[in-house]
């Protein structure tokens, strides 16, 4: 199936920012938000049983964005909210600790590969 969404960057932008004022709180007991700058959209990140630091900035969670709606809405993921149906979720309050942990990996390693 392919499914192509257009989602402005001004857009994907707000949501990015939005999301990620859930840090630290939202960190998961396996990737760990250590370091938080949101006016300079600059994050670092603790991966506890790698043992290795990844730093994530803004620009990283845009791009992650559209990877994961496309993922929900072909079905390769299920999070709490997202039903995998068109509705694009492009509101910052759709997204819990779960699902904005998912965009985080996403960024960092272009897979969700915990949870």
């Amino acid at each position: 199936m392919k499914i192509e969404i257009d989602i402005p960057d001004e857009k994907l932008k707000e949501l990015a920012n939005d999301i990620m004022q859930n840090y630290p709180e939202y960190s998961s007991p396996t990737l760990q938000c250590t370091s938080w700058k949101y006016k300079e959209g600059k994050y670092k990140f603790v991966d506890v049983e790698e043992d290795k630091t990844y730093d994530v900035t803004i620009d990283d969670i845009v791009k992650a964005i559209p990877k994961f709606i496309d993922g929900v809405m072909k079905g390769k993921w299920k999070f709490c909210g997202f039903d995998g149906t068109t509705v694009l979720h492009l509101d910052g309050g759709d997204y819990d600790s779960d699902s904005t942990d998912a965009v985080v990996q996403l960024a960092i390693f272009n897979d969700i590969i915990y949870g």
